[in-house]
């Protein structure tokens, strides 16, 4: 996970076990998940959030303005993952992993681009840095 200084603000991520999804152990990723039916972008967000890391809605207040959309192709199957920037509400939450997670880390910008494994995360974190600093009170 990472936060800014002074705002608690959080853009999430995990390390997958051998038992996740992916099966891919020393792989750094963000919490993510498949749309149920009837669930908007966000509301999938924040509850893949809460099962994943045990940080629920109200526990973050989503940071307006932000929304990053990335597309790539995975198994031979197009995908989508928007992304949203969040600040924690208390910065000593809990965070609760699920089994699909080993690990989690709050990072500074320069760390969280280091683990991105592709270009395009890293620039969706340098934006989301951008706009956090732009909009900084």
């Amino acid at each position: 996970m990472k936060r800014a200084p002074e705002k608690n603000r959080a853009e999430v991520w995990g390390r997958p076990t051998s038992t996740s999804r992916s099966s891919i152990l020393d792989q750094t990723c963000q919490i993510y998940g498949h749309v149920e039916p009837g669930e908007s972008d966000l509301e999938t967000a924040l509850r893949e959030t809460q099962e994943e890391a045990g940080i629920e809605a109200g526990q973050l207040t989503i940071i307006e303005g932000f929304r990053r959309e990335l597309s790539y192709v995975a198994r031979e199957k197009p995908k989508i993952v928007i992304y949203w920037l969040a600040e924690v509400k208390d910065c000593d939450v809990e965070v609760r992993l699920s089994r699909e997670h080993q690990a989690y880390r709050w990072l500074e910008l320069e760390d969280a681009c280091q683990l991105a494994q592709f270009e395009e995360m890293k620039a969706a974190l340098q934006e989301g840095h951008q706009f956090l600093c732009s909009t900084a009170t």
